[in-house]
This record gives structure tokens, C-alpha cells and sequence, in this order.
């Protein structure tokens, strides 16, 4: 296990981090504080040799440069970077606008840049990605081996019952418009009193041995982290049978919103954000790092 703090202790209040190599260098990203009140003031980036010391990139996508009627101008939250393998990398990230005037709720941006380090300009001003619901969170972006680049995202479920809640969602994405089709809905909610029957989010899809890996995220026992699993990423999707595998530990709990990432020596790792159990922690939520293996009978092993 690698709890990851810099000499400048610049990372030691994170959440949803996720990693993006590219080339030699480690560029991170994730939701910053003030995570439930007030305003934060955008997009921050980060990059890294060696996970020890890092350079501070600043603000990628800035609050300051949005109207006040944008849609997504105040809560910025759980951003990831996507290289597009076209001359551009992605960055999705999920916003709402809290003013009384102009008030909308959270959904899903899409921006793009040439270069890793900004500026990013948004592709999706006009109407947010996740348009068509009432309501999205979390999105992540994932390629396929045919060149198809997909979105997974939590979206508010609009039905004539009582199953008005969030599910995770996968669909089929125009990077150049940021426009979705080919809605999957992917994960149900648990049966009460199972790890995962309050919420569902923080998905992160990833292909290994023919087979696709989707992790994704629940608050119901205070945050954990499990697994879903299916032959084709259209489904079904199966919930795999040890979840929750990210779990409380002697050295850390609340964990979850992982994301997983091929380090440069060839091997997969997670990143999460935990409540370290160490008195000299400098924060509540840090910045995790842990090794994760997918093997080709469908399992997934943390190494920590």
C-alpha cells in the first residue's frame, strides 16, 4: 500500500483521483476542496516521475473564465483525463451551476486541449453531455479495441415506480460534439441491507484477457469499492461475487472512487481516495495507490 504524499504536501486533500500516464510522466487529477459547501474554483492537474515529488500545474479549466449563466460554473467534481489518440486529450468533469438566477443541477462536461497541461476548452457549454437526465455524476471515458470510445457515468433513472435513483450508465460517445447514444444501463441497485443497495457511482471500466472489469463505488456502509464483470461491454453486466473488494483496512477506511491505470513498467495499479488511520495524517481524504491484478479466470486481486 502506498499512501502518497508529496514534500509539499500539495495531495494530501484529494478525492476521485486518477492517474493518466503519458510518454514518461504521470499526470493526476481530482476533485478538490471544498467538497460539499462553497465554491471550488475548477479543474487542478498535477504531474509526477515517481509518485514522490510533484509539480503543481494549477488550474486546467477555470471557474473565472465561465459566464455566470454557464451551466457548469461552480462544483466541480471527480475529473479524468482521456488521451484521444487524435491530436487531443479529453477531460471530463461534472459541474452544476448554484446560483439562484441561473441555477442547474450536476451533470457531465466534456473539454479538450493538445496539450495534457491545458487549456482545455469546453466542448459541451452550450448543454452538458448527460442532457437527456434529470441529473448525472462521475464520468469516466474507456476505448475499445475497435477504436469505439465509450462514457460511463451515474445518471438519475426517471421511471413511473419508485426506482427514482441513481444508476451507472454506459453509452457511446462523439468526442468532437460530446454528444451520447446507445444508452446501456448497466448496475441495479443492491437488495436492501446488501454493501451496495443505497447508491452507485465512481465507475472506471478496463479490458483484460477478452474480458471487461468495471469497478464502481458505494456510500451505503460508508464507501467501498467492488467489481462488475461481462464478456461484451454492451452486457450483461455481473456483479462479481467477492464485492466489495475495496475495503476498510488497519491502515485506512472510507475508501473508494477508484481508478485504475498501466503504470510504466507494465503492471495495473488502483488510485482512491481513504481516511488514512494515522493520527499525523495531514487530511481526511488522501491520495492512494495500490497494486491490482485481473486474471484471466475473471478474478480482481488488491495486492496491498
Amino acid at each position: 500500500m502506498a499512501l502518497i504524499i508529496d514534500k509539499n504536501n500539495t495531495l494530501t486533500a484529494i478525492r476521485d483521483p486518477m492517474v493518466c500516464l503519458v510518454r514518461d510522466t504521470y499526470y493526476v487529477t481530482g476533485s478538490q476542496p471544498p467538497y460539499w459547501n462553497g465554491i471550488n474554483e475548477g479543474v487542478h492537474l498535477w504531474s509526477t516521475k515517481d509518485f514522490n515529488a510533484f509539480t503543481d500545474h494549477g488550474l486546467i479549466l477555470k471557474r473565472s473564465d465561465l459566464s455566470e449563466d454557464a451551466w457548469c460554473r461552480d462544483r466541480f467534481w471527480a475529473p479524468e483525463l482521456f488521451d484521444g489518440k487524435n491530436g487531443y486529450y479529453y477531460l471530463t468533469f461534472n459541474c452544476r451551476n448554484e446560483s439562484e438566477k441561473y441555477s442547474h443541477p450536476h451533470h457531465v462536461g466534456l473539454a479538450c486541449s493538445q496539450n495534457i497541461t491545458g487549456p482545455y476548452e469546453i466542448i459541451t457549454l452550450e448543454k452538458p453531455v448527460t442532457y437527456e437526465y434529470s441529473s448525472a455524476n462521475d464520468a469516466t471515458l474507456f476505448r475499445d479495441d475497435d477504436g469505439t470510445v465509450y462514457i460511463g457515468y451515474t445518471a438519475l433513472k426517471e421511471s413511473t415506480d419508485s426506482d427514482n435513483k441513481y444508476h451507472l450508465w454506459i453509452s457511446k460517445i462523439d468526442l468532437d460534439t460530446g454528444r451520447i447514444y446507445d444508452h446501456i444501463d448497466v448496475c441495479t441497485l443492491g437488495d436492501d441491507g446488501e454493501w451496495d443497495h443505497i447508491g452507485v457511482e465512481g465507475q472506471c471500466i478496463v479490458k483484460r484477457h477478452g474480458k471487461y472489469f468495471q469497478w464502481y463505488s458505494s456510500w451505503t456502509r460508508g464507501y467501498e469499492a467492488g467489481i462488475l464483470t461481462a464478456d461484451n461491454i454492451s452486457g450483461p453486466w455481473k456483479k462479481y461475487d467477492n464485492n466489495p473488494i475495496l475495503v476498510d483496512n488497519e491502515k485506512r477506511h472510507k475508501a473508494g472512487h477508484n481508478h485504475s491505470f498501466t503504470a510504466m513498467d507494465g503492471k495495473d495499479y488502483i488510485t482512491f481516495h481513504a481516511n488514512p488511520i494515522d493520527p499525523n495524517a495531514k487530511s481526511i481524504e488522501s491520495f492512494f495507490i495500490e497494486p491490482v491484478e485481473y486474471t484471466e479466470d475473471g478474478n480482481v486481486i488488491i495486492k496491498d
